[in-house]
């Protein structure tokens, strides 16, 4: 039936592999031709069209005069202290048993409440 019996295991392995590559060289030829057609200017930096060349750039003079004295403080009579703030070691925590949260009339409960930011 079908010739099944007629093919040998030599034939059926060289059918494949040209059946494979002919796949291969199908899909390949296919994703470089999409490519090759395919538009390359994404970046900004990339697109030398002429709306973006038709306007030079023009230099401008800035000085000080220009802005309030107020925001360009020249020199600084004293020195600013800076506050610091030192980490306090506070040891390990080992947070809240479970209990504290399953029980609604847990003696704790309030006590936790108090240092969490809740919405009821």
């Amino acid at each position: 039936m079908f010739g099944i019996d007629q093919i040998s295991w030599g034939q059926f392995s060289r059918f494949l592999v040209v059946s494979l590559l002919l796949w291969y060289f199908f899909v390949s030829t296919r994703a470089w031709l999409k490519e090759k057609g395919r538009n390359r200017k994404l970046l900004f930096e990339e697109d030398f069209s002429m709306h973006g060349l038709a306007e030079p750039a023009t230099p401008v003079s800035v000085s000080s005069s220009d802005f309030p004295a107020e925001l360009i403080p020249l020199r600084l009579s004293e020195d600013i202290r800076l506050p610091v703030s030192l980490y306090e070691e506070t040891g390990i925590d080992d947070g809240y048993s479970i209990e504290c949260f399953s029980q609604p009339d847990h003696p704790e409960m309030p006590k936790i409440l108090e240092q969490v930011q809740y919405q009821q």
